[in-house]
C-alpha cells in the first residue's frame, strides 16, 4: 500500500555559515558571492544577524574612509568625518527606504520588511568596501601634498565610483533571484533603476548638507557648513581651479 510522504519544511540555522568565521570571511563572502549571498537573503534564515553585519561593514568601514578624508585637517575633522560618513549613507537609506517597500509591495513583492532591506544593505555594504580599499590611495594624495581642490575632486570620484558598483551589485543580485524565486517580480526592477537614481540624488544633496568632511585651508573646524551654493556648483569650481593651476 503506498504511504503519503509529507515533505518537510526547510529549517535554516540560527546562524549562516560565514558567522563562525567572523568579520573578514563575511565581507569575502560578499565579494566573492555575491549571488549566492542575495539568494540567501531571499531563502530566508536569522535575516537580524545578516542585518546586524551588514550594518557593523557600514559602520566601520565608512568610519575608516572617513578618517582619511579629515586626517590632513587635525582631529577634529578626522572624528567629524569617521562620524558623518556612516551616518550619510544610514540617513539617506532612512529617507529613500520607505518609497522602495512601499511600491515593491504595490506591484506585488513578497519580501517583507527586513528582507527588503537587508537586500539595499547589502549594496550599501559593498560600497563600503570599495570606499575602505581605495582609503590608501586617498591617504597617499593627502599626504604627498595634492591641493585642496584635488583632494575634495578625489573623494567625489571614489564615493561616485564605489556607489555606482555597489548598485550594480544589488541589481544583478535582484536579478539573479529573480529567477530563482517568485518573491519579487520582475517589473519591481523598472522601480528598483528608478530608486536608485533618486537614492544617489539625495545622497548628494545629504553629503552637501552634512559637509564639511575635508577642512579648507585657511578656515577653522566647523562640524557644519552654511548652507549656500549647491554641490554641483562647488564642483564645478574645483574643476575650474585644478584646470588653470
Amino acid at each position: 500500500m503506498a504511504t503519503e510522504t509529507q515533505e518537510s519544511p526547510a529549517v535554516y540555522p540560527k546562524e549562516p555559515e560565514s558567522a563562525a568565521r567572523g568579520f573578514f570571511p563575511f565581507l569575502d563572502t560578499l565579494l566573492r558571492q555575491r549571488e549566492g549571498y542575495f539568494c540567501r537573503i531571499f531563502d530566508g534564515g536569522n535575516i537580524l544577524y545578516e542585518i546586524r553585519m551588514l550594518l557593523l561593514v557600514i559602520l566601520s568601514l565608512n568610519a575608516i574612509y572617513g578618517l582619511t578624508m579629515g586626517v590632513k585637517s587635525g582631529w577634529q575633522f578626522m572624528a567629524a568625518s569617521a562620524i558623518k560618513t556612516p551616518l550619510l549613507f544610514l540617513l539617506t537609506l532612512a529617507v529613500c527606504y520607505p518609497v522602495l517597500y512601499v511600491i515593491n509591495v504595490l506591484m506585488g513583492s513578497k519580501l517583507s520588511f527586513l528582507r527588503t532591506l537587508a537586500l539595499i544593505l547589502a549594496a550599501l555594504a559593498m560600497t563600503s568596501i570599495l570606499l575602505a580599499s581605495f582609503a590608501l590611495i586617498a591617504l597617499f594624495f593627502t599626504l604627498t601634498g595634492a591641493n585642496y581642490h584635488f583632494i575634495k575632486i578625489l573623494h567625489v570620484a571614489i564615493f561616485a565610483f564605489s556607489g555606482i558598483l555597489g548598485m550594480v551589485a544589488l541589481w544583478r543580485g535582484l536579478a539573479a533571484s529573480c529567477e530563482q524565486s517568485d518573491l519579487y517580480p520582475r517589473q519591481a526592477m523598472k522601480v528598483l533603476r528608478i530608486w536608485i537614481l533618486i537614492f544617489g540624488f539625495v545622497g548628494v544633496q545629504m553629503a552637501w548638507s552634512m559637509r564639511p568632511f575635508v577642512g579648507e585651508p585657511g578656515l577653522p573646524f566647523q562640524l557644519f557648513r552654511a548652507q549656500e551654493g549647491n554641490f554641483y556648483g562647488a564642483v564645478f569650481q574645483s574643476i575650474k581651479i585644478l584646470l588653470k593651476s
